[in-house]
């Protein structure tokens, strides 16, 4: 019995033994590999103190009205998150604050060339966010993607950005395609074929004109007259005769604001008269083209953007919440759509280095947009829906007629498509002052 016993302990301690070796084999062995691995934890991951955002604005020139409404939109941006101690970033485990580095590039593309590579060469941003429209984002284009570097495009449509580009992300405005595209399909609801279009002679108004081409040929539109002038027009009136002469049912003029204004005001100073006028930039910045045109433009049609047009947001704040935040940020300053975009390339952002968990890996930044942001959120500008190319295709703007009183108050009357629309088109329009 106690003969039995023992050699029953005996086993006993020699497996728990074994066991033990074993045990210290293992340990020695994982200990080694982790000893010899780099760490992975975010605790052993130094924070820096900002994430870099550099960008650019325009204080002077042809562009500033615009790019400076842009830039404070962005900044809004940059103060609403850091409220709330920044944005969070997986790879460190913590929320990290955003500081904007900015440079003025005057409305040149020259600086603004200059510029963009001083941020990424000397200041080594970690996001690139281009300046106000096509003319100034064109300059960071061939640099970022030469440098796998995304560039954060918010006002920049031109088609051209995005082919064969795969480091452009457009965060807001939507590509020149999906700025027209309502349009031949609005002319053809009023029975209109006899169309005169003015362009400016620039990436983003070239590519309107180009893609309005086919869709008007979807519609069986031949226009009468398609013609470009250069971008720095101020004196429209030979183009304003040629019109005249031709008698369309609707003319459209793509331009900028510094376009917009002096045709409309010419328009109305010659009592030249057209059953419907066409131009991009009222349903952009309201405010600042009544200061401009006034009454000149009572009756004329635009692309309706908000804060025109109210979206139910489910990221970021509605129109109200922000109204009050750039009231708090800029006392008196005007909300147009420039502002908003500008706020909404931050939010996007914002939802890309939360998804992808870091702000340095392009990629991983791209991919978080494409497969985890792109048709899923809906912001203060619209739905964000972008292709692999990274063009903006969800923010198609509606078209509104303008109605301008006596004492310069405004209305829009959304009148397509019918899904959005508030209203019907007054057609003919009445005459221009």
């Amino acid at each position: 019995m106690n003969k039995t016993l023992n050699r029953s302990v005996s086993g006993t301690t020699i497996a728990i033994i074994i066991v033990v070796i074993v045990i210290i084999i293992v340990g020695a062995v994982v200990g080694g590999y982790y000893a010899t691995r780099k760490p992975t934890t975010t605790s052993t991951v130094s924070a820096p103190p900002y994430i870099l955002i550099g960008t650019l604005y325009a204080s002077t020139g042809s562009f500033a009205t615009s790019s400076m409404s842009q830039y404070e939109g962005l900044q809004t941006w940059a103060k609403w998150v850091n409220e709330s101690g920044g944005i969070y970033v997986k790879e460190y485990g913590k929320k990290i604050p955003v500081k904007i580095v900015a440079y003025d590039d005057l409305s040149s593309t020259s600086t603004a060339q200059s510029d963009y590579q001083q941020l990424l060469n000397v200041n080594h941003v970690n996001i690139l966010v281009a300046d106000f429209g096509s003319v100034l984002t064109a300059p960071a284009v061939s640099l970022t993607n030469a440098s796998h570097i995304l560039l954060w495009d918010v006002t920049g449509s031109s088609y051209a950005f995005f082919v064969n580009n795969p480091y452009i992300i457009d965060t807001s405005i939507p590509v020149s395609g999906a700025w027209v595209s309502v349009i031949a399909e609005f002319l053809h609801s009023l029975n209109i074929s006899k169309v005169a279009v003015l362009y400016a002679s620039n990436d983003f108004n070239a590519y309107q004109d180009y893609l309005l081409g086919t869709y008007f040929k979807q519609y069986g539109i031949t226009p009468i007259l398609n013609e470009s002038y250069p971008t720095s027009t101020s004196d429209f009136s030979s183009y304003i005769a040629t019109l005249e002469s031709l008698k369309p049912q609707a003319v459209i003029e793509f331009g900028y604001p510094t376009d917009d204004i002096p045709f409309l005001n010419q328009l109305a100073s010659s009592k030249a008269s057209f059953p419907l006028i066409y131009t991009n930039y009222p349903g952009l910045q309201l405010p600042n083209l009544v200061s401009g045109v006034g009454g000149n433009m009572n009756g004329t049609f635009t692309g309706a953007f908000p804060p025109i047009v109210e979206y139910k947001v489910n990221y970021g704040p509605n129109l109200t919440q922000f109204a009050s935040l750039f009231e708090s940020t800029y006392p008196g300053v005007p909300i147009n759509y420039n502002v908003l975009a500008g706020f909404n390339a931050g939010l996007i952002i914002q939802a890309a280095i939360q998804d992808a968990g870091t702000f340095t890996n392009q990629t991983a930044l791209k991919q978080a947009v494409l497969n985890d942001i792109s048709g899923k959120i809906v912001t203060l500008t619209g739905p964000f829906e972008i292709t692999q190319n990274g063009e903006q295709l969800g923010e198609t703007p509606a078209i509104a007629q303008i109605w301008i009183y006596p004492n310069m108050t405004t209305k829009l009357t959304i009148v397509w498509p019918s899904n959005l629309a508030n209203g019907t088109a007054v057609y003919p329009e009445p005459p221009l002052p």
